[in-house]
């Protein structure tokens, strides 16, 4: 008999659990789904978020005013412990102390967690729909807390936007959301932390957009700045309002002439944010080289050059927010700022890959405030704009370069510092920044350690057939299928006839019995003879829903001796078949293909050197 049918309904055996959906822990009711509800959850989450910042700022000035006298150490360099005495050469063990403390409690938590933490939540919102452990908050906030507080050289937001992602993700999930909501309440989550962190609403939610979600859609945009907005009135309750990065002028180009130069200082610092980004896993690769002990006792070891190197240079203690304003401020001439850029990048390199818990964002921002400054300096007599303007410039160009996220860029520097007048030169230094980036490096300082790991977020090769192809799409029409009234004589023939090695068997109402394969058949006419009816032989209970992906299919036709895997409906019809050959045949196109786009998607530069080589070895 023939049949030909088109997928219109879902299986109804109890096989299609995934297609049917599962019943997480906690049903969402319909006001959590609805856009009121997520409204109402997302200003919900963003209080909350915007409260666990203002407490990582008082747990990092807590931790740092115990071990050093100072809630802000850089502001006494050098200087004794604040109320114990101590010579300033106790400087050396804080930072092991803090390892000490940290370290074990980080390898047995959440082992193979360290650096910066917004790979991470990257990785979880795209590919794992959002699911973050609620014990990575935890424990990333009681890491980094000891971390910054005690000396370790690296930012703020990338523990807050873990923190923040993982809050989101349990209160999600407890609700019972899809896989789609519990993505955007992670990154509403995530856009939060940004903005409590440094007081800048707007530039949470672009972060969240272009770095945690990677696509931009109104709707979300306007759930996450509710969030964002929530966030930062929590936190102004607590903390000062006022820029995170409080210049004591207003800046503006003298001329349109200093447009030029606002692009040379842009070039130098979309240079420098670069190299630091290639610098934190050139460390990290040295790291892994020489290192071969304990994995907790690594950030230990770490500390240990890392409080020597704070001893001579005190600057460098902690976040290091007081000495980038101070750099803004013009307290320092060029060697020292050269000094001062160096020694964050290499110490910011050095405490990451170490295993300390911190972000890359405020340690690019400082590297880049120098390189612009520097710039500036240099530059003076051709300019009668404010050096601190070229700063300001190079903390933008070298974020923009760094992270590829040109909007989060231009937001985050004008709402830390509030030189609105500088939206203009900003955004002529970031296209710049991520023209260049663009042409010199196919990774960003985020994506790149997830690209060491072999996992890819926006990869041609994962819309393969190895990646989002299901059942349906691969699926042809059934030539025919076996009526299990037949014999197996005409089975054989009838699998003869049509060119197949396995055909599926319905009975007489056209529901799905199972398969028969032509050695099956062969093997049973030697055994049984050739009149015997197909109902006495066992059939092949292997199918696949239209729903299912390749992985499934895959596995049911290694374990099946057949080379068709029947589809089959709801209503247990035969909708079609897959072919184990056209899998194989469409796999090797596929895979050609993204592989040859995977090369395309190289940077310029890439692909020139990659020419070059090919034409000296001709």
């Amino acid at each position: 008999m023939d049949l030909s049918a088109s997928y219109l309904r879902q299986p109804r055996s109890a096989r299609q659990t995934e297609t049917m959906g599962k019943k997480p822990f906690g049903h969402a009711n319909s006001f959590a789904t609805s856009r009121a509800g997520l409204t109402a959850l997302a200003i919900i989450i963003g209080a909350i978020v915007g409260l666990v910042a203002v407490g990582f700022y008082y747990l990092i000035a807590g931790w740092s005013y115990l071990v050093t006298g100072y809630t802000d150490y850089p502001v006494h360099a050098g200087a004794p412990h604040g109320f114990l005495g101590l010579a300033p050469a106790f400087i050396i063990a804080v930072p092991v102390l803090s390892a000490l403390l940290y370290g074990p409690v980080v390898e047995y938590f959440t082992p193979g967690s360290r650096g910066h933490a917004v790979p991470e939540v990257m990785f979880a919102v795209r590919r794992k729909g959002g699911r973050i452990p609620g014990r990575n908050a935890l424990v990333k906030l009681f890491a980094a807390s000891l971390t910054l507080g005690g000396g370790g050289n690296a930012g703020r937001e990338g523990p807050i936007v873990m923190i923040g992602a993982a809050i989101s993700s349990w209160v999600g999930t407890r609700l019972g959301l899809s896989k789609q909501r519990l993505m955007f309440l992670c990154a509403c989550g995530a856009a939060a932390g940004i903005a409590a962190t440094f007081n800048a609403p707007l530039a949470g939610a672009c972060f969240a957009l272009e770095v945690i979600l990677g696509t931009l859609s109104a709707e979300d945009f306007v759930f996450i700045v509710f969030a964002s907005v929530s966030a930062s009135l929590v936190s102004q309750q607590f903390l000062p309002d006022r820029a995170s990065v409080p210049l004591s002028q207003s800046l503006d180009l003298f001329s349109q002439s200093d447009y030029l130069l606002v692009a040379v200082a842009a070039l130098v610092a979309t240079l420098v944010g670069i190299g630091f980004s290639k610098l934190i896993y050139l460390v990290w690769d040295g790291i892994d080289l020489v290192y071969h002990w304990n994995a907790w006792f690594r950030p230990v070891a770490g500390s240990l050059l890392l409080g020597v190197f704070l001893y001579f240079f005190p600057l460098l203690y902690g976040t290091g927010e007081s000495v980038q304003l101070r750099v803004l401020s013009g307290d320092f001439p060029v060697w020292m700022i050269l000094a001062l850029l160096l020694g964050r990048a290499v110490s910011a390199a050095f405490t990451i890959s170490m295993g300390g818990a911190g972000g890359v964002f405020g340690p690019t921002l400082f590297v880049g405030a120098c390189a612009g400054m520097a710039v500036g300096q240099l530059i003076q007599p051709w300019s009668a704009s404010s050096t601190a303007i070229y700063g300001v410039i190079g903390m933008g160009a070298a974020f923009a370069a760094a992270s590829r996220a040109p909007l989060t860029a231009v937001f985050i520097i004008i709402e830390m510092t509030r030189q609105y007048s500088l939206i203009l030169p900003m955004m002529l230094a970031v296209a710049i920044a991520t023209g260049i980036s663009l042409f010199m490096t196919r990774s960003t300082i985020y994506t790149q350690k997830l690209h060491r790991r072999g996992d890819r977020l926006s990869d041609p090769v994962s819309a393969t057939l190895l990646g989002t192809s299901t059942a349906a799409d691969l699926m042809h029409q059934p030539p025919q299928v076996l009526s299990q009234d037949i014999t197996l004589a005409q089975a054989e023939n009838a699998l003869e006839t049509c060119g197949e090695n396995s055909l599926a068997v319905v009975d007489s109402q056209g529901e799905f019995q199972g398969s028969v394969s032509a050695l099956l058949l062969g093997q049973e006419i030697d055994k049984r003879g050739a009149d015997t009816p197909l109902t006495k032989i066992p059939l092949s209970a292997a199918f696949c829903t239209p729903k299912e992906l390749p992985s499934q299919i895959l596995k049911e036709l290694a374990e099946s001796s057949l080379s068709n895997l029947p589809v089959i409906g709801r209503s247990q019809e035969v909708l079609g078949y897959v072919r184990g050959r056209d899998l194989i045949v469409k796999l090797y196109r596929q895979q050609t293909r993204a592989l040859n786009q995977r090369d395309l998607g190289d940077s310029l530069g890439k692909r020139i050197r990659k020419r070059w080589k090919q034409h000296r070895h001709r």
